[in-house]
């Protein structure tokens, strides 16, 4: 069984990592009228039920997703199955972003806002709409700046945190380098 990510139907999405040579191949086998790719795991080859062990290491690793999704290479050492993993689980991170509760409420607040436009509250009382927004934008703020006290928890770096807000690693950086690293739930 390969990486599965909670949350998620693993026929769906379910990552392995591949070994690549240093030729640039990867090896393969066949299993009823398909081929496979080989993976790599744990320091040797898995060919399904098969053993068909090329004999020697990889010179990279790929993370896959049975989705389709590829990564980077990534040097074979002693960390590459780490390294692969943390690609798959940032690809992982980009497809259950709109399975969240975080999304599905933003996804409400957008509609309600909407509709609220439509029928005409902003129109009608700009100033008390403006007001409104602007306490729910300090507030959803201050979420953002605990889900990024909550990033600095788990050392991931300033440039996924950047990506994830959408600015360069240095304005993330600027705006939140005084934000403690701390997990967002009281503990």
């Amino acid at each position: 069984m390969g990486w599965i990510y909670d949350g998620v139907p693993d026929e769906e999405h379910e990552g392995h990592p591949i070994g690549v040579l240093a030729n640039g191949v990867i090896p393969t086998y066949a299993a009823g009228h398909q081929w496979f790719e080989m993976e790599f795991r744990g320091g040797w080859w898995s060919a399904g039920s098969a053993s068909d062990d090329p004999g020697v290491e990889p010179a990279w690793l790929l993370p896959t997703c049975v989705c389709g999704w590829r990564g980077d290479r990534t040097a074979y050492d002693t960390q590459a199955e780490d390294a692969a993993r943390a690609q798959w689980d940032a690809h992982m991170d980009e497809v259950t972003v709109y399975l969240l509760t975080v999304a599905k409420a933003g996804e409400v607040l957008i509609d309600t806002l909407d509709a609220a436009r439509k029928a005409g509250e902003f129109d009608g009382r700009p100033l008390a709409v403006i007001k409104a927004l602007r306490v729910t934008q300090a507030h959803v703020g201050s979420q953002v700046t605990a889900a990024v006290g909550a990033a600095r928890a788990r050392e991931l770096s300033w440039e996924s945190i950047g990506e994830a807000l959408g600015v360069t690693r240095q304005t993330a950086h600027e705006r939140y380098r005084d934000v403690a690293a701390a997990p967002a739930q009281p503990q």
